[in-house]
């Protein structure tokens, strides 16, 4: 049983959309995730496109995964073209410095916080949205994973403090990834999502920032070989969807993607600290150890990056922007 199987219509908004239906055009959307195909975040999309394309207003999506249409900056700008109808990526900051919101380091600390945070009717959704609306972009909501850690082909030296771990490591094409890795002690390169494996099969990075436990069992289990549960960033992708695209939807169909999205959104919540724990234990599966972290270690190196990777932060996005989140959590 899928987490959709309890959500029915209410008989009101069947009858809506049935009268609805026979007059609204019918749409073909197509729509390009990140996610390998086994991934559950992959799983909740084709969920959620069969209970859209089953509440009969004409609308047909064709899902493209694992990267096929391009990586996430690559997607997010082709959806803001029309290229691409909907997305659903992480969202880099190559366009808008201020969409590095979605990575304030150790700004939550539990799936409480982390459902407080990136829920609509937040501060940060609302800033959020606004920002990717001005990229002729609608939010559709954010998809929340789990807590990042870092993979890695070897043990990081002072796992459990901020001295140097003697470690390369990937980081994401945005100055928040680079100074935080940095605090922790790790040294930096960045590069393409896409290019990681690769890049540590060739020797090039000894290892990366930017995954959850599943994504170090799905993606990069051949390649790395420890995990360290460092819970530095939440791990969040979006649904997005062109605004004209949007705009040319009937009312009816504008209902059944917002709501369908929206709880897809909310259900993340509660999904990933069940998937955290499930692939932290399987990560021997695909022969990665698991590095443990005491939660006074956690709490020592959240307190140091905090100290040092905020004042930077509050420089590059404004003081207002940063108290508006932090507001989220009181």
């Amino acid at each position: 049983m899928t987490f959709f199987s309890t959500l029915k219509f209410t008989m009101a908004t069947a009858v809506i959309f049935g009268a609805s239906s026979a007059f609204a055009d019918e749409v073909r959307l197509r729509l390009a995730g990140q996610h390998p195909i086994d991934h559950n975040a992959t799983r909740v999309l084709m969920e959620t496109i069969e209970r859209i394309e089953s509440a009969d207003v004409g609308i047909e999506i064709q899902l493209f995964p694992a990267g096929q249409l391009g990586n996430g900056e690559v997607v997010f700008e082709d959806t803001a073209a029309g290229v691409i109808d909907i997305g659903h990526t992480f969202i880099y900051s190559h366009n808008d410095p201020i969409l590095e919101i979605n990575s304030l380091p150790y700004l939550v600390s539990n799936y409480a916080e982390m459902e407080q945070v990136y829920s609509q009717g937040s501060a940060f959704y609302e800033i959020y949205e606004e920002r990717i609306a001005a990229q002729g972009l609608r939010l559709l909501g954010v998809y929340a994973e789990g807590f990042i850690g870092v993979g890695s082909t070897s043990a990081p030296e002072d796992a459990g403090g901020v001295g140097d771990k003697n470690l390369n490591i990937r980081v994401w094409s945005a100055e928040v990834g680079r100074l935080t890795a940095q605090a922790m002690g790790f040294n930096t390169t960045t590069m393409n999502w896409g290019d990681v494996v690769p890049a540590i099969q060739q020797g090039v990075i000894e290892g990366v920032i930017g995954g959850t436990a599943e994504s170090n069992y799905t993606v990069f289990g051949d390649a790395v070989s420890y995990f360290t549960p460092y819970n530095a960033f939440v791990e969040n992708t979006a649904f997005y969807i062109n605004q004209n695209t949007w705009d040319g939807l009937s009312e009816a169909q504008q209902t059944v993607l917002s709501e369908a999205f929206a709880d897809a959104s909310a259900a993340s919540f509660e999904l990933s600290e069940t998937v955290d724990r499930e692939y932290l234990g399987r990560l021997g599966e695909v022969g990665v150890e698991l590095v443990e972290i005491s939660p006074e270690e956690l709490s020592s190196i959240a307190g140091h990056v905090r100290e040092t990777v905020w004042p930077v932060l509050e420089e590059n996005l404004g003081s207002e922007i940063l108290q508006a989140i932090m507001s989220d959590l009181n």
